[in-house]
């Protein structure tokens, strides 16, 4: 394999020190050195051939990163409470579009950890590398499903000087943002259309009431 190709994977993830899994996909189309998949994953996939099978471990460098003391915060009590909240440990928490985990609560005063959970892990993965992909609308197929877990069965591609998918209408303008780049980086297309599909529902006849 080599970056840039688009492959199918079948894969597990799990904790290695717990075996406790946090992650799995079947039949997932990534492109290779993009980023769609962690850095050592993304390494070890290169290295492979269509279906070959693997174990591997994942140090924290290559995964998730070390865990950060300095993602460790103390949160005045007051600050919940201004939101009717009750922090307890475990409890997971949103604040400043960072989502963190409670850790303890003392003295007017909330520990919080805003560390990745996975971060300071090492990983453990089962890999299949299934397929390469080489056919265009394929490739944009499995790119919308990527970012959207839109079927392929779901979409129609036409590819021509621009590419025009059609799906339906849940796409989110972000998820087409990113779409839109990976087809003009990875496919070398210089636009991209997308039309929508709304159903409309049939008509049903009323049936005549009966006297």
């Amino acid at each position: 394999m080599k970056t840039n190709d688009f492959v199918r994977i079948k894969y597990t993830g799990k904790i290695k020190e717990s075996g406790q899994m946090f992650d799995n996909g079947d039949d997932l189309c990534v492109i290779l050195g993009a980023g769609h998949v962690l850095k050592g994953l993304d390494e070890e996939l290169l290295g492979m051939e269509v279906g070959n099978k693997k174990t591997i471990q994942i140090q924290p460098d290559k995964a998730f990163g070390p865990r950060n003391p300095k993602l460790i915060k103390l949160v005045p009590l007051t600050e919940f409470r201004k939101h009717n909240t009750n922090p307890i440990p475990g409890m997971v928490i949103n604040a400043d579009n960072r989502q963190g985990r409670v850790l303890s609560v003392n003295s007017g005063r909330v520990k919080v950890d805003f560390n990745n959970p996975l971060a300071g892990k090492v990983l453990e993965y089962d890999i299949e590398l299934k397929s390469l992909i080489d056919k265009e609308d394929e490739k944009i197929k499995g790119l919308v499903e990527f970012y959207t877990k839109i079927k392929p069965e779901q979409l129609t591609v036409n590819v021509g000087e621009q590419v025009e998918i059609i799906a339906p209408p849940i796409i989110h303008p972000v998820m087409k943002k990113k779409i839109s780049e990976d087809i003009r980086e990875h496919i070398k297309k210089t636009a991209v259309k997308f039309s929508e599909i709304f159903e409309v529902p049939k008509e049903t006849k009323e049936e005549p009431k009966k006297d």
